[in-house]
């Protein structure tokens, strides 16, 4: 009768604890409020900004108004026939050619903060995919952790009765005790992973839903660094340094100035002036050949950061798919181990209802069940979060 009572127990122990009820969030509603965050949102700003700047260079500096009072005797001489109150304009214009070249710097810019931008939301949505993943792990990771009191209590009971019968010493029950200590342990670390989950939905989406990551699947990759944002940021470095030289290169032509004017002098007679300034080049060599050596150089060393950056990434995507296969095989050998560990259980549980085997066995192949499953979760958890990291170094649809 009492082998009869302590199946019956652990069957009860083992069944699935009701589910907590699940938000009506998506995920692509997450996903909407995370392009609201304040750091998505401050890229956006910035591209803009760079836009209008591009627009802005293009424009000729603003033009001077001038009132002058003109004369020309020198010395002794009153003669007021040449005296001239005049009004006029003079207009600066840059070298041709630097206006443009600043212009699409600019523009060069725009792009690449477009794209950071765009590198910051797939970061930031491989962040929200793995938190989501760990948030149900620790779900499932919670449930299993309540069955396993449960079955410490069952051990507990089972030795009680024992004891009452002298089947048992109270040694067994102080180490049922001890043991059952690591689930409160695990619940504990549990408990504080759960909050900073939290934390972490509420920084990014400003909510803790209950949803379910996204199925992942690995983004197909040639091993071709050029199509993955941090090479195409440095590109658009690249792009900007180029356009620096071709400005440094541009202001070697000559800047103009027109100037014009209208008056009347003192006599009566109207007048007329017009002036074109054209700079002459006798300081180039100290000015302008500096700086644009200078650019160049930048634009060599920009250079050499894109292949650095190539290099990094070849290496960071490489490693990461090799231990997302590492990861899927893990997953592979858990469910194998918890079918083994299931059937085992089952085979335990037959043993002792005929009398064969102890109910301490039959405990422990319990307890190795759910810890087995604890550690399916995980690497579950683990395993999409990796190819989500994978994921947003990829420019898609590229």
């Amino acid at each position: 009768m009492f082998r009869m009572f302590m199946v019956a127990l652990l069957l009860a122990t083992g069944a699935a604890l009701p589910a907590k009820a699940e938000e009506t969030a998506s995920f692509a509603q997450l996903l909407e409020k995370l392009k609201q965050h304040p750091e998505i949102q401050s890229y956006a700003s910035r591209a803009e900004s760079s836009q209008h700047y591009a627009e802005g260079e293009l424009g000729l500096p603003d033009p001077m108004l001038f009132v002058e009072q003109q004369n020309y005797p020198i010395g002794s001489s009153t003669s007021q026939a040449q005296e001239m109150t005049s009004i006029g304009f003079k207009q600066e214009i840059p070298a041709f050619g630097t206006r443009g070249a600043k212009s699409e710097e600019m523009q060069a810019e725009a792009h690449k903060t477009k794209l950071s931008e765009d590198y910051a939301f797939a970061t930031m949505k491989a962040k929200l995919i793995a938190v989501l993943a760990d948030w149900r792990a620790v779900r499932e990771e919670e449930k299993l952790l309540d069955e396993q009191s449960s079955l410490f209590a069952a051990e507990r009971t089972s030795i009680k009765g024992r004891i009452s019968a002298d089947q048992s010493g109270v040694s067994q029950l102080s180490m049922s005790k001890a043991d059952s200590t690591d689930v409160r342990l695990m619940r504990a670390d549990l408990e504080e992973k759960k909050h900073g989950i939290m934390d972490m939905l509420t920084n990014m989406v400003g909510e803790t839903p209950y949803v379910e990551p996204p199925p992942m699947t690995l983004a197909a990759w040639d091993n071709n660094p050029d199509y993955t944002y941090p090479v195409k940021i440095a590109a658009e470095d690249i792009t900007m340094a180029q356009k620096e030289v071709d400005m440094r290169d541009a202001e070697f032509g000559p800047h103009f100035e027109v100037q014009a004017g209208y008056g009347r002098m003192n006599n009566g007679d109207n007048a007329g002036t017009v002036m074109v300034g054209l700079s002459i080049p006798l300081w180039e060599s100290q000015s302008e050949e500096p700086r644009l050596e200078g650019a160049k150089a930048a634009l060599h060393s920009s250079e050499l950061d894109q292949d650095t950056i190539r290099r990094d990434t070849v290496e960071k995507l490489s490693h990461l798919r090799a231990m997302i296969d590492i990861s899927a095989q893990k997953i592979a050998l858990l469910e194998t181990k918890d079918a083994d560990l299931g059937a085992s259980t089952k085979a335990f549980t037959r043993e002792y209802e005929a009398g064969k085997a102890s109910l301490a066995m039959i405990l422990k192949a319990r307890r190795d069940v759910l810890s087995s499953r604890i550690s399916l979760a995980q690497e579950r958890a683990r395993h999409t979060a990796l190819i989500a990291d994978f994921n947003h170094y990829i420019i898609q649809g590229e």
